[in-house]
């Protein structure tokens, strides 16, 4: 990966990297490390933001959902994590495009990334989503 790579960190990455039980855990924190290490350009998006959040109150409590809001929020002010915002006209052509879609694993979610993805020139999705890989990204880490 070249060092000004354009990344997309979706919900099963965050997920993966604060969960000690998921079971991408390791191969997630050290993919992480190395995209901090690389001075990497990391995106995510609302959508995924509160996706995540609501998975992590759901799954590992509310201080840890708490936490990694404040983590996310600093990291957006310092602009180390950017967020891109779904706006009233991307989420009109996020829909359309699933609607004519015919692969029936893909959903709207999906759909918003992919806004994302055209729209930030995103080089790499950080993800453990096997749907991602209808949008023919390449999806890191390797192997999942």
């Amino acid at each position: 990966m070249k060092k000004s790579s354009n990344v997309f960190i979706d919900t099963s990455a965050w997920l993966a990297i604060l969960d000690p039980a998921d079971d991408h855990h390791e191969k997630a924190r050290d993919y992480y490390a190395g995209l901090l290490e690389r001075s990497a350009r990391l995106f995510t998006n609302n959508v995924v933001l509160d996706e995540t959040l609501d998975r992590i109150k759901q799954n590992l409590g509310e201080k840890v959902a708490m936490e990694y809001l404040s983590i996310l929020d600093e990291g957006v002010l310092s602009v180390s994590i950017r967020l891109d915002w779904i706006s009233r006209r991307v989420r009109r052509t996020a829909i359309e495009n699933m609607i004519s879609n015919k692969k029936t694993e893909l959903t709207l979610k999906h759909f918003y990334i992919l806004e994302t993805l055209r729209r930030r020139r995103i080089d790499i999705v950080f993800s453990f989503d096997q749907a991602l890989k209808n949008f023919d990204y390449p999806i890191m880490p390797q192997g999942i």
